[in-house]
């Protein structure tokens, strides 16, 4: 998986996100960020693969863009993915960490 692939499937769920970081002080928003190549090797060649992180950050506990990266990286054959949820008492955020493979 290229990480262009990366960002066309977490860009196809929020045409909003950023990579590597975000800024933003909005009520919700999304980045990714690619953190280690994979060593991923096919025919004796090296092949793209990468582990990666998409970062959800929403007020809203039923956040239906939450649900739908994780539905969009499960369902997609070339991505393993766990989901953990983490929340800032100060700030009032809930912090969905999808950390993936790709294949």
């Amino acid at each position: 998986m290229k990480i262009t692939d990366i960002e066309t499937l977490v860009g196809g769920v929020d045409a909003q996100a950023r990579h590597y970081f975000s800024m933003s002080t909005a009520s919700a928003y999304t980045y990714w960020e690619e953190t280690q190549q994979l060593p991923l090797i096919s025919d004796d060649r090296h092949e793209e693969a990468w582990r990666f992180y998409v970062h959800r950050y929403t007020k809203d506990a039923a956040d239906s863009t939450a649900v739908t990266l994780y539905s969009t990286l499960d369902a997609d054959p070339r991505v393993t993915v766990i989901h953990t949820v983490d929340y800032d008492q100060d700030e009032g955020y809930f912090h969905h960490i999808f950390e993936c493979e790709g294949y």
